[in-house]
């Protein structure tokens, strides 16, 4: 598998796509997230066609005419995802984008409840996409103060994933001990749980156990992997059986499948639309985007490559 695992790395830095080239170099080689090479990477990704095809439907004003929690289209989520593929941070372009979440997001009438994958996602984008006004101050105040009692289904352990997301960056990003103490707490729930578990030892369903991309608000264990490489919490053993779990997924030449997906592509609107068809899911079929991940978790964990 080592030379699989080497090979598939190599062709990941020659390929022609930003995101791919972007999460190689900074997961699996370990570039510096502020070198050059890795700006101008989130530059690339930025110029790509699947960033713009993420916000195809700005409209003059910059704005997407939709709710901004549409699924997947609005500009909440939109936003999220041009983070996770690395999008470049200070785009005077998103600030429409921005304000229009904003907006939302703090209305006196807002309908949606707070929780961790509006707020901790709102709170990973406006970091990571460099467009925070000082909004997220109140958003991690927000997530601080719902962590007393974390749920243990399925739709509960993404919100919680999503928060200490969002959190984890805000704590480092502001050096803020309340978000960096509120990160570890919902790090600790998940870890108790071996990231996808119930108390039993069973998963938390056959969902829990299947590789997506993009998780959006959902959780799966490679995302919950991914969170715990930025948390800084994936050496612990209890990270182990998710581990053993996304390792044997991986297909002899080094590569990873989509396993299950939250979307389908095209306007629909009967909710989960997306304009970006992420690789679609099938067992047997690389997925690049997974791909990606999987590898750079697996970095993390001491994989050599």
């Amino acid at each position: 598998m080592l030379d699989s695992m080497t090979h598939i790395a190599r062709a990941l830095t020659d390929m022609d796509e930003p995101f791919v080239r972007y999460k190689t170099l900074l997961n699996i080689y370990g570039r510096d997230p502020g070198s050059r090479e890795i700006r101008i990477l989130r530059d690339e990704v930025r110029e790509s066609t699947l960033a713009k095809t993420l916000l195809a439907e700005q409209d003059a004003s910059g704005r997407i005419p939709l709710d901004p929690d549409d699924k997947w289209r609005g500009a909440h989520w939109v936003l999220y995802m041009l983070a996770e593929v690395g999008s470049a941070a200070g785009d005077k372009s998103l600030f429409p984008l921005r304000d229009q979440a904003c907006d939302w997001l703090f209305a006196a009438d807002r309908l949606t409840p707070v929780c961790g994958a509006i707020e901790g996602n709102a709170l990973y984008y406006l970091h990571f996409l460099g467009l925070d006004q000082g909004q997220s101050d109140e958003l991690a105040t927000r997530l601080i103060a719902g962590l007393s009692k974390p749920g243990k289904s399925p739709a509960a352990f993404g919100q919680a994933l999503h928060a200490l997301r969002g959190l984890t960056l805000h704590a480092k990003v502001r050096d803020d001990a309340g978000a960096r103490q509120g990160a570890d707490q919902l790090a600790e729930h998940l870890l108790a749980h071996h990231l996808y578990q119930k108390a039993d030892g069973q998963p938390l369903s056959a969902d829990c156990t299947a590789l997506h991309y993009p998780c959006y608000e959902h959780c799966d264990p490679l995302l919950a992997l991914k969170v715990m490489v930025e948390a800084g919490r994936l050496d612990d053993e209890r990270c182990r059986d998710a581990l053993d779990l996304v390792r044997g997924k991986q297909f002899d030449d080094g590569t990873f499948p989509a396993e299950r997906k939250h979307y389908r592509v095209g306007r629909i609107g009967k909710g989960n639309d997306s304009l970006v068809d992420w690789g679609g899911s099938d067992k047997r079929r690389t997925n690049l985007h997974v791909t990606c991940d999987a590898l750079g978790v697996l970095r993390a964990a001491g994989e050599r490559f």
